[in-house]
C-alpha cells in the first residue's frame, strides 16, 4: 500500500467506480473534471494503491471565498465544481478556505493505514502552505452518507446545515483540524 506518486486520466475513472460503490452519480463529479482538478492543483488529490489498484483517495482543496460560502449555506453541489472554483495560490490570497470534498476507502481497506496515510499527508501539504505565508481560516466537508457524518465528527467538524441536496454540511477550524487528525487517526505505519 502506497501514495501515488503521479495520476493519470485511467485513475481517475477508478476512483469515479469507486465512489460508484458508496453513492449516487448525482453527487459524484465526472473523473474527466477531477482530471481537470489534479492538473490544476497536483496537491488536491492523494491516491493509495495496492497491487495496481486504487483503493483509496481523497480531495482537499482550496476553494474561493464565494464558494466556500455557497457550501456553508448548503446552496453549492460539489459534483459541479470546476477549476474556476479552485483557489488559485499564486495569486496570494491572504485567507485561504479548504474543502474536503471526498473521501472514499474501498471496504475491504477500511480498518487499514489507508485512511491515517491520506490525512497525515494532507497535513504535510497544509503546513507547507501556512510555511508559504498563507492563512488558513477553515476547512469545510459535505457529507452524504453516514459513514460522512461520523467521520466529520471524529475529525471535530461542527455541523453547519443540511444542503438544498440532502447532505451534510461540516466545519471546523484549521488548527481543531489538526488536532482531531492527530488523536483520531494516528500513522499505524506508512
Amino acid at each position: 500500500m502506497k501514495i501515488m506518486e503521479h495520476l493519470h486520466l485511467e485513475h481517475f475513472r477508478q476512483m469515479e467506480q469507486l465512489e460508484l460503490q458508496y453513492y449516487d452519480a448525482e453527487f459524484i463529479t465526472p473523473y474527466q473534471e477531477s482530471y481537470n482538478w489534479y492538473l490544476f492543483r497536483p496537491d488536491s488529490v492523494v491516491a493509495i494503491e495496492e497491487n495496481g489498484r486504487i483503493i483509496a483517495f481523497m480531495n482537499l482543496l482550496p476553494v474561493k471565498p464565494h464558494i466556500y460560502l455557497q457550501i456553508a449555506q448548503g446552496t453549492f453541489n460539489d459534483s459541479l465544481m470546476t477549476t474556476a472554483d479552485i483557489e488559485d495560490l499564486t495569486t496570494s490570497p491572504e485567507q485561504v478556505y479548504y474543502f474536503l470534498s471526498c473521501v472514499v476507502v474501498d471496504q475491504a481497506y477500511r480498518k487499514s493505514p489507508a485512511l491515517p496515510m491520506m490525512l497525515h499527508h494532507y497535513l504535510d501539504v497544509l503546513a507547507h502552505v501556512e510555511q508559504s505565508g498563507y492563512r488558513i481560516q477553515s476547512i469545510i466537508m459535505d457529507t452524504i452518507t453516514e459513514a460522512g457524518n461520523r467521520f466529520a465528527q471524529r475529525l471535530g467538524m461542527k455541523h453547519v446545515c443540511i444542503s438544498d441536496h440532502d447532505s451534510h454540511i461540516h466545519a471546523s477550524d484549521y488548527e481543531s483540524f489538526k488536532q482531531h487528525v492527530h488523536a483520531s487517526y494516528p500513522i499505524l505505519s506508512r
